[in-house]
């Protein structure tokens, strides 16, 4: 069976007398139905658009091969969910947050570092959206995402995401910044690996897609000073931005294609 599939044990079967046969189904992560499996996308392919070069690659960076970086034809994904709920992150999810984000382009482009930008948004889909990202992210087991361990959190994310709940402000609070480059100001569009940080002593996970590196907090206690940044229940959400070689996540990229080109 392929290792990058996630399974569930569905019986043990005695066998001698210290030992069991333990027998495996693949399941779906979110629906948790012993179904086929999609080879599932971790952050929509709809982000990565704009990556792609004239050959349709775009360069992963991942510190090995002679340049320390592969070409990809597509966005990292995983066998984790089936049919019918790959449709349901598409249909309530991936198309709202496309129209209000990748169609629209609410932020400013060129962008200003000494401003605050607000953009307002449909909260309910905006952040269920970034939810399902990190829920994603989560349940998978590629090194890519390895920094996401949410414990409890991961069924309490699956339920929000079942029932379409995106809870209050309190509850998993969504920030972004806009990340831009040092000259231009212009937005920066890369895919980033997922992070792990802390902010007022709760649990923060981070990616970048879309132009903006997003952050959430799950805690099971309020982040009050993350709150008054976050996407509000309004659907308004403040926006001020920085520069790309001022993110963690791209210096750690520099430094590997720096390190490995010498």
């Amino acid at each position: 069976m392929s290792d990058d599939l996630q399974y569930r044990i569905i019986r043990d079967v005695p066998l001698f007398h210290n030992s069991s046969l333990e027998v495996y189904l693949p399941i779906c992560q979110l629906c948790h139905s012993d179904r086929k499996l999609r080879n599932s996308h971790i952050v929509p392919e709809f982000l990565y658009d704009d990556l792609y070069n004239d050959k349709n690659y775009m360069m992963a960076i991942n510190g090995q091969g002679n340049r320390g970086w592969k070409p990809l034809q597509k966005g990292i994904r995983q066998h984790l969910f089936c049919e019918s709920c790959e449709q349901y992150f598409n249909e309530h999810f991936e198309k709202p947050f496309h129209a209000q984000w990748v169609l629209s382009k609410p932020l400013p482009n060129p962008f200003s570092r000494n401003e605050v930008f607000w953009v307002t948004v449909d909260y309910a889909s905006f952040k269920l959206f970034h939810l399902s990202v990190l829920f994603r992210a989560g349940v998978s087991s590629l090194p890519t995402f390895a920094e996401v361990t949410l414990g409890p959190h991961q069924e309490r994310l699956r339920q929000l995401i079942l029932n379409r709940d995106p809870g209050d402000v309190a509850q998993y609070p969504v920030f972004g910044y806009a990340v831009v480059h040092h000259k231009t100001n212009e937005l920066i569009p890369i895919v980033s690996h997922a992070q792990r940080s802390s902010f007022g002593g709760h649990r923060c996970y981070g990616m970048m897609y879309g132009g903006v590196e997003w952050w959430i907090s799950v805690s099971s206690h309020r982040n009050l000073e993350f709150e008054t940044g976050a996407l509000q229940l309004d659907g308004r959400m403040p926006f001020h931005a920085v520069q790309w070689n001022e993110v963690s996540v791209i210096q750690t990229a520099s430094r590997t294609l720096r390190s490995v080109n010498r």
